[in-house]
This record gives structure tokens, sequence and C-alpha cells, in this order.
């Protein structure tokens, strides 16, 4: 099952980092492109229709979450370019560490009949995505 990794060290403590993130409907306060999120429910099983800077619209349910761990996963429902046969789950997670923290953001669907090709082109994507939003938090923590 092919994956996307990225992670990201803080100098902030965890509690802090988990607090600005944790929130399943807060996305619009940390994300860069997100115009809108807005959750129908409460807890696991939640749903959130999430709006994009580029049109797009991404719907996305919490399938775990777990305060104690800091970490939550959500899979997607629908997307462009992904289809429910993809079963794409991610979980972000923040763990303390040395001299501050480590975020990480991981996610695992099934390529289906997918092209090789394809496919490498849009977990490399995916990666940078998911690098570029944990950056652009650390700067959003700093100031």
């Amino acid at each position: 099952m092919p994956s996307i990794h990225a992670d990201h060290h803080y100098t902030h403590d965890a509690d802090t980092v988990w607090h600005r993130i944790r929130g399943f409907g807060d996305l619009k306060s940390w994300l860069p492109g997100v115009t809108d999120c807005s959750v129908t429910g409460t807890g696991v099983g939640a749903t959130r229709t999430v709006s994009m800077a580029t049109g797009g619209q991404v719907i996305e349910e919490l399938v775990a979450y777990d305060e104690a761990s800091r970490r939550f996963s959500y899979r997607i429902v629908a997307a462009p370019g992904v289809r429910e046969e993809n079963r794409f789950v991610a979980t972000v997670s923040v763990r303390p560490v040395d001299k501050g923290c480590r975020v990480t953001w991981q996610a695992d669907f099934d390529a289906a009949d997918t092209p090789p090709e394809k496919l490498e082109a849009a977990r490399q994507g995916g990666e940078k995505m998911y690098r570029f939003c944990l950056s652009h938090l650390a700067t959003l923590l700093d100031s």
C-alpha cells in the first residue's frame, strides 16, 4: 500500500503545537489555501467539508481521535483525483522530542489500478503539500 509521509521538528513543546492543530474543523486557521471548513457532527464520525482557494472541495471523515496521544486520523470521502476505492486514510501526530516536538503527517491509500508513474507523481505531490503545510505551521507558531 503506497504512503505519503512528512514530518517537521518544532522548537515549541508538543502541547503548544497540538493545541494549534487538533481542531478537526479549524483548518482555515493554519492550513494554507483553505478558504472555509465546516463540520457536521462531533467526535469520531464527524465530517468536514474543506473549501480550497483553487475552487475545489474535499470531504473528510474523522476516524480516530486521541487527545492523550496527540493524534487524529481522517479518511477522504470525496476529493478531486481521489476515488473511494483508494481508501485514503491520513494520521497527524505530535510527539515530544528533545528541544521541542515532531509532527508527523502520514497517509496510506490503495493505488487500485493506477499506473506506477502516475502513482509516484501523486505520492510526491502529496509529500510536497504536507511538507509545505507543516513548514507554514512553523511560521505561524513563530509569529
